[in-house]
This record gives structure tokens, sequence and C-alpha cells, in this order.
């Protein structure tokens, strides 16, 4: 990441790219809270307004028309700003921090996770001619590698993308967190909950935590989110709606794969009902599960 970084900066140095003069620092966001959700929805829509224009752009004036978005700012809103890929992976065009990779095939460039997040994307996009991809980036407005999601559309052959940092875990920290957690309890059952109980370690991240049921005693084992819970029958604890989704998670989980299931809580931090999803497996007799948020959006 500080080769690419150090490339970029060199970019915006020399004239290269053009940057918003206007930031959100979206890691200041507080996930839990409705406000949060709707500055989450306006970045939502903010994207797809931007990307909606540099798409109309290049139907109307054709392929060339990419060339508009490293230097007009018409296609830059702030933070955000368009970029564009060939169907084999060159980089077109950037208004932002990627304007230093222009005319670069990028297909083995790697995120923080190593992924190779654009090659993903060209593949999503040759199967479909919009979507969405995750995955770690570095975030100018605080100097940190942190999570990304791009919203891209195919015109005219040519990949069209806009992405932007919410700033609230993500599913997919939420499946990471509970992979690291059924590992950690394989090894050392004793040991992973005592890290499961710490609020400031690991397993604790903003609206995200481990929670442990028992499938043969049918119980609460650890909830460090709701300690009441502990030790209660699964058969005693309801969602909002009445689903009794512990136990629907216990007759579902299978130490082979990883299952979802939603529901909807009183947070008591929030005094707010919210819109839940928790991962789970099973380990043994144990179902390890991370909570997370729904956010609007993420609903698909």
């Amino acid at each position: 990441m500080t080769t690419r970084r150090n490339k970029w900066l060199s970019a915006l140095l020399s004239g290269c790219a053009v940057l918003a003069v206007g930031t959100v620092q979206a890691s200041s966001m507080v996930v839990s809270s409705e406000g949060a959700q709707a500055q989450i929805s306006q970045q939502q829509q903010r994207v797809h307004q931007l990307l909606t224009k540099a798409v109309a752009h290049i139907r109307k004036n054709g392929p060339s028309a990419v060339n508009d978005f490293t230097h007009d700012p018409e296609f830059i809103d702030r933070d955000l700003y368009v970029y564009s890929l060939s169907p084999a992976g060159q980089m077109l065009s950037s208004g932002g921090w990627s304007a230093g990779l222009i005319g670069q095939n990028v297909l083995e460039e790697t995120d923080d996770s190593g992924q190779p997040f654009f090659k993903q994307m060209l593949k999503k996009a040759k199967q479909d001619s919009e979507g969405s991809i995750e995955y770690y980036w570095f975030n100018p407005n605080d100097g940190q590698d942190e999570i990304k999601i791009t919203y891209f559309e195919v015109v005219d052959g040519i990949v069209v993308a806009v992405g932007f940092f919410p700033g609230y875990p993500t599913e997919e920290q939420a499946k990471q967190m509970l992979e690291l957690a059924v590992s950690e309890y394989f090894a050392n059952p004793t040991l992973a909950l005592r890290k499961f109980r710490n609020k400031q370690g690991e397993f604790r991240r903003q609206d995200q935590y481990v929670f442990v049921l028992d499938k043969a005693q049918r119980k609460v084992v650890l909830n460090p989110a709701f300690s009441e819970n502990n030790d209660i029958s699964v058969d005693d604890i309801t969602d909002v709606q009445g689903q009794h989704f512990l136990r629907d998670m216990l007759e579902q989980a299978s130490p082979n794969s990883i299952q979802a299931i939603d529901y909807w809580w009183l947070s008591p931090e929030t005094r707010q009902v919210e819109h839940r999803r928790a991962f789970y497996q099973q380990v043994g007799d144990q179902v390890i599960a991370v909570g997370t948020n729904v956010f609007p959006g993420s609903e698909e």
C-alpha cells in the first residue's frame, strides 16, 4: 500500500489528479444512531447520482467522454469521484487518488487484505451490467486503510465506478470476525470466551460482537452486549416481531458452512428498534455467532 500511495501522491502533486475541496469524515459517524443511517443513505444517494451522471455522459458523448472524469469538476462531489476501466483491466480515467494508475493494467492490483478487487469487479461486470464490490482501500481523510464500497455500471463496454467509505462495520467484516471467533473457540474454548467478553478486544467492533449458544442445552452461553440473556433458554427469547430467531439458529446451524438470519432488536444503547443480521456456525455443541446492523441499501 505504501508504494501505491506514494505513486498517487506524486500524481496529485504534479497536478495529474483533481481532488474535491470538501470531504466527509466518514469514520466520525456513530453507526448505531438514526442520524448515522440517514448519513449513510445520503452518501449512497450521492454515489448513485454521480454514477448515473457519468454513465449518461458516456452514452451521450461516446467512449472518449471518460477523459472528462479526470479533469472535469462536474464528476467530483466532495469526497466522491468517478473512475473508469476497460474490460481488459486498463485504468482509463480517474478524478481521485487512482489517477496515478491511468494507462496501467490494474488486474493484479490488490487491496490491503490482498484481494484483487479490480479483477473481481470486472468479473462481476461481465455477468451483470451493474453491481457493487467491497474492499479495503486507503482513505485520504484519515490516512488509514478502511472498508470501501464501490458501485459500478457498464456502458458501451466501459466499466464506470464510484466508491465511498461507509465508516461503519460491514457484513464482510462480520464474517471475518466470525471466522476468527470459530478458529479461536476451536483451539481453546475457555480462552476464546474470555476474549469474547472483552468489550475493548478484537471481537467487539462498534455494533458487531460475538455471542455463543449451546445447542445441546438450548440456551445462551454468552452475550456480552445483553448479559441479562446469559443462561436463558433460546425458547424464551424473541425479537420485537415475536420471531424465535435464536431457536431457528440452533436448528439451522451447521459445522460446514456459515448461515445468516435477520431479526429486529430493541437496542438498549440507542433505544431504537434496529434491523440486525447474525452470521453463525456450529462448533461442537456450541453455535458461534456475530451480530451486525443492517443499514439501508445493504439488504440485498
